[in-house]
């Protein structure tokens, strides 16, 4: 008994002739639709109760031993409907050759699609099921879909291969890089092919996202059909890029061509994303960026339109644009770096040989710094903050600022900040200019150098009470600890803690006997510590002085002795300032004046008219050091704006127009000194240094380096020699490793040899053979 509705005992042994009908039958109402479709696009008539009837008679007769001859119907069938296409489309070329392509894949799709399904019970329980004496049938691994693709494959697909890859690479996605994005949808279409193909079990169907990634699908893929196509492809990509390239580059300024590839490259991206990916969109991408940036960088560097000249005219969005294409290709991005590089030094150059600016350290660190924020914007806004570029910046400038000036300005506009600079400014203000001045000092290779500098300004001002305020000197300080460390401010920490003790002597003093002023004179001291604060060695001299001066002295030493007693005090009468009230004078003025000037008066008071030598004799010291604070008394500006020689305190009999005092040049007091102001200045101008002072003062000051490096090097030599004890330490190794950790200054291979020679000497190390060995 034949059973016609699915789910019932299938009647075994069914007459061949039954069978022939049922086929025929079968045929008449779907098959032959379906190859009508596949022919003219005809839609096939019929519902589901018509593909029921179809597969109820393969359900019925698959397991009456017709399972073998109905599968090989199937076969025929689709294979009549390949070779149709094939040969209906295998002369065609050009777009109707790829237009009849993807319509014929579409149909024959859709046909394998509606036949696996007529044909499901035959896959499913005859190809891999097993037979009544459980027999494993003749087709384990294949089912009628996959008999279907492999007819695909062998009867239409393969034989218009070549054909299909060449339209696919020079036609539609030619045309689509050329702006053509109506043919991305074709492209599309032929991918989906070519990638199902590639299936272990493969059939002729959407691909979706998920399929992207072939891990996801949990088969192994072998990408036969595709490596072929995109071996096409990458053919056709080079010509096209090479020769898009060399058009572009020729045809275009820097600017222009740079938008125009960083466009091009944003929509091969989108291009590529939609029918290539994984190391096939990389190959691609490579392609391009070999032809449209690493064959043209160091032309777009150097045109006339190029990235030196966006550089010299701060075209910042052309510039941004270049970074932006060359990131692409990162080796390209070194030509970029060097020729900032190269503009920072050629700017830096033109500050450094401006002979009045860099005269002026109000000015000319200012430039400097300005110049800095200038490159930092560059790499901020054009360069995304990009390390590498932040690191050829602060290179060029560590190179060019190797040279002494830069440390020194810097070090004496910092004492321009701190002496009358900030006068007025907000703090947010001030912390601002101190952050540009740390952003400087992070570049200059010779720290050393600022460091002395800026001890002995701090030094001169501080004691000369010319600082604005001491809030400014710790926030200085206390940057300078954070970029360079404890050490590095050592000293400037010494010279505030110094300050901070002394108000506190000077309150115990004011609560002594004397109450603070001995024989009625007010008188304040500073204590400073010698090791910390830079005092010159004439500061030091001693000064004659009067018995009741001396008392003075004496009152605040017994104060300070009985509170220290190991501590020694040594004067430095020189840098005394003395208030003088000049009660001879109609107005009864008072002047900040030197010690000497005041003795000066002193003695003049007493004596009458004295010479030069004269007063040299009675201070104790050299006379040029008498003119010096002499020339305070009568010309300075405070109030003798015009250096009149008749307009000072006192009065000389030296020449006029020379101004020149001599050893027996006379002095006397001016009885008619007449200035409207109440409070005058007396002390002295600094005096132009001559040519060969100033000579001298560079020798000298270039020893004191000197023989601060040697100390830092002997200091850095034996920490590392002592922490390789029982290790063998070779010459070379021993210069690099302290040239790397010395970081005061840039230190030379044959002064590191110098300073081991010297510690050989003080048999601190020793040689041993071709190495060294720590002994001490």
């Amino acid at each position: 008994m034949s059973r016609t509705t699915q789910g019932e005992e299938p009647t075994k042994g069914r007459p061949k002739a039954e069978f022939d009908a049922a086929k025929k039958e079968m045929e008449n109402i779907m098959i032959n639709g379906l190859l009508q479709y596949v022919k003219d696009g005809t839609i096939p008539k019929g519902n589901n109760k018509i593909h029921m009837t179809c597969y109820n008679t393969i359900y019925n007769f698959t397991d009456c031993g017709y399972g073998d001859e109905l599968l090989n119907y199937h076969n025929d069938k689709i294979r009549e409907a390949t070779i149709g296409c094939y040969n209906r489309i295998k002369d065609l070329s050009g777009f109707d050759f790829i237009d009849s392509f993807i319509d014929c894949t579409n149909k024959l799709n859709s046909l394998i699609f509606s036949m696996s399904r007529i044909f499901l019970y035959t896959s499913n329980n005859h190809l891999k099921g097993t037979d009544d004496k459980n027999n494993v049938r003749k087709y384990p691994e294949d089912d009628v879909s996959e008999f279907s693709m492999k007819i695909f494959k062998n009867d239409f697909f393969d034989k218009l291969q070549d054909k299909v890859y060449d339209s696919l690479n020079e036609i539609l996605i030619r045309e689509e890089r050329n702006g053509n994005n109506e043919y991305r949808f074709k492209i599309k279409d032929i991918m989906k092919t070519i990638q199902s193909l590639d299936f272990t079990k493969p059939k002729i169907s959407k691909i979706s996202e998920t399929s992207k990634n072939w891990e996801a699908v949990g088969q192994a893929i072998v990408l036969n059909y595709q490596n072929k196509w995109f071996d096409k492809l990458k053919s056709e990509t080079t010509k096209y890029i090479k020769n898009k390239a060399e058009k572009d580059i020729k045809n275009n300024s820097a600017p222009e061509y740079i938008k125009c590839e960083l466009k091009y490259l944003s929509q091969e991206d989108e291009r590529l994303d939609s029918y290539v990916y994984g190391d096939f969109h990389n190959d691609i991408k490579n392609i391009n960026y070999d032809y449209l940036i690493k064959d043209n960088a160091q032309t777009l560097v150097d045109m006339d339109t190029g990235i030196n000249k966006m550089f010299r005219t701060k075209r910042k969005d052309e510039l941004s644009e270049a970074f932006q294409l060359f990131s692409f290709y990162k080796d390209s991005l070194k030509l970029i770096q060097l020729s900032f590089r190269a503009y920072i030094k050629e700017r830096l150059l033109v500050l450094y040989n401006d002979k009045e600016l860099s005269k002026d350290p109000r000015k000319f660190a200012p430039a400097l710094i300005d110049l800095k924020k200038e490159m930092d914007e560059i790499v901020l806004l054009c360069f995304a903050n990009n390390t590498d570029f932040q690191d050829s910046e602060n290179k060029e400038f560590s190179i060019l600022m190797s040279k002494e000036l830069y440390p020194k300005q810097l070090a004496y506009y910092a004492d321009f900040c701190m002496r009358t600079g900030f006068k007025g400014k907000a703090e947010d203000e001030i912390e601002k200019t101190l952050n540009d001045i740390i952003s400087i000092f992070k570049n200059i290779n010779s720290k050393l150098i600022f460091q002395t500098e800026s001890e002995k300004k701090m030094s001169e001002r501080l004691i000369k009470n010319a600082s604005i305020s001491m809030n400014n000197e710790k926030m200085f300080i206390s940057k300078l600890k954070q970029e360079s460390g404890v050490t590095y401010v050592s000293k400037m920490s010494e010279m505030i803690s110094d300050l901070e003790k002394n108000k506190v002597e000077s309150d115990g003093y004011k609560l002594s006997r004397s109450r603070g002023s001995p024989g009625g004179i007010k008188f304040d001291v500073q204590v400073i510590s010698q090791s910390a604060w830079d005092i010159s060695k004439s500061n030091m001299e001693k000064i004659e002085i009067p018995k009741f001066l001396q008392n003075c002295l004496d009152d605040f030493q017994n104060f300070y002795i009985g509170r220290h007693q190991q501590t020694k005090l040594i004067w430095c009468l020189s840098l005394s300032r003395v208030e003088i009230q000049y009660l001879y004078l109609k107005n009864k003025n008072i002047s900040t004046s030197t010690l000497p000037q005041f003795l000066a008066l002193y003695y003049l008071e007493k004596k009458g008219k004295l010479n030069l030598e004269s007063i040299a004799q009675l201070l104790g010291c050299k006379v040029q050091k008498v003119i010096y604070d002499i020339r305070g008394l009568i010309f300075n500006p405070s109030f003798n704006p015009k250096g009149g020689i008749d307009k000072g305190v006192i009065l000389s009999d030296i020449d006029p127009q020379t101004k020149e005092f001599k050893n027996t040049t006379e002095i006397s007091i001016n009885m008619n000194f007449s200035v409207n102001r109440q409070k005058i200045n007396t002390l002295p101008l600094a005096q132009k240094k001559s040519a060969a002072e100033i000579k001298e003062a560079e020798i000298e000051e270039a020893q004191i380096i000197k023989k601060y490096q040697d100390n830092i090097l002997q200091a850095s030599l034996t920490r590392i020699m002592k922490s390789r004890i029982g290790q063998t330490t070779t010459h070379v190794w021993l210069v690099n490793e302290t040239a790397k950790q010395v970081d005061l200054f840039k230190a030379q291979p044959q002064q590191i040899k110098e300073n081991i020679e010297k510690l050989i000497e003080k048999n601190i190390i020793k040689r041993n053979g071709p190495s060294y060995e720590y002994i001490a």
